[in-house]
């Protein structure tokens, strides 16, 4: 099993070491695990590394790598915010750093003159923030710059799959072209439903991944990566089996990790927990 978008307290809002999860991890049968806190970035600076913390981040993962080397292949990553226009500084930042993976993540949808942040689920509704949302989703695929997309059908906790699907269709040929992935991101389990009716959130409905989407990404070659987005050491893993035998059922037959921003590609058939 293989487990590529996770957080520690480096991020913040993450809880647990990054051995911790390490362990945890072990406990569950991954056997790739890769760290990818999130990046620097000018938006909420409180919720991310900040760039001094940089270079002891990827320390502490070369030193729990090496504890644990026998057990577990453990990968340097970072999950990285993008909205259009921060293509400069993102390089900035990664002319020095040696990484395995790198996600881009639309959290931070531009407005107006702020930001509407993509759990802000009453507002998701509007066709100015979806029209800018995949905006930022397009420019991000075609910036060359990320391995995956993360969590990009996050918006259906509000949006209806029909209309997600339609407006993320033309990118998923750039996707191809640009040798991006899409992420199949467990977290979707554990979130909540926005009822636009009721003005109510609601548990235990799948929300994301979309597997409609998934059945064309397949026809049109993306490949896919893995994650359970956890964000506390007994999140690792959570989901994963359960996005994988869903993806098989859209017609996904392998996962990808990548080690050196190189892809590794694994049969689904060889996925599985301990």
């Amino acid at each position: 099993m293989i487990d590529c978008h996770t957080h520690t307290s480096y991020s913040k809002h993450g809880r647990g070491s990054i051995e911790e999860l390490v362990q945890v991890a072990l406990e569950r049968g991954v056997s790739v695990l890769t760290i990818t806190d999130h990046a620097p970035f000018h938006i909420d600076t409180d919720n991310r590394l900040l760039q001094r913390e940089v270079g002891e981040y990827f320390n502490e993962i070369d030193r729990v790598s090496a504890m644990y080397e026998r057990d577990i292949t453990i990968l340097r990553g970072l999950e990285a915010d993008f909205i259009p226009g921060c293509e400069e500084a993102l390089l900035g930042l990664l002319r020095d750093i040696d990484l395995d993976f790198l996600i881009g993540s639309v959290h931070y949808v531009p407005l107006d003159e702020s930001f509407v942040r993509v759990w802000e689920l009453p507002q998701l509704h509007s066709s100015r923030f979806l029209d800018s949302y995949f905006t930022s989703l397009r420019e991000l695929v075609l910036s060359g710059l990320f391995d995956a997309i993360g969590h990009p059908d996050a918006v259906l906790r509000a949006v209806p799959e029909d209309r997600y699907c339609k407006m993320f269709t033309p990118l998923v040929p750039l996707m191809k072209q640009k040798n991006v992935n899409y992420e199949l991101n467990a977290s979707g389990l554990r979130k909540t439903v926005y009822d636009s009716t009721s003005g109510k959130e609601r548990y235990g409905t799948w929300t994301y991944p979309s597997l409609k989407l998934i059945r064309a990404l397949v026809d049109e070659g993306v490949g896919f990566t893995l994650g359970s987005d956890a964000h506390a050491p007994e999140e690792v893993g959570i989901g994963l089996e359960q996005t994988i035998v869903a993806a098989a059922t859209a017609g996904v037959d392998s996962i990808s990790y990548y080690q050196r921003r190189k892809r590794v590609n694994l049969p689904l058939a060889a996925l599985r927990m301990s």
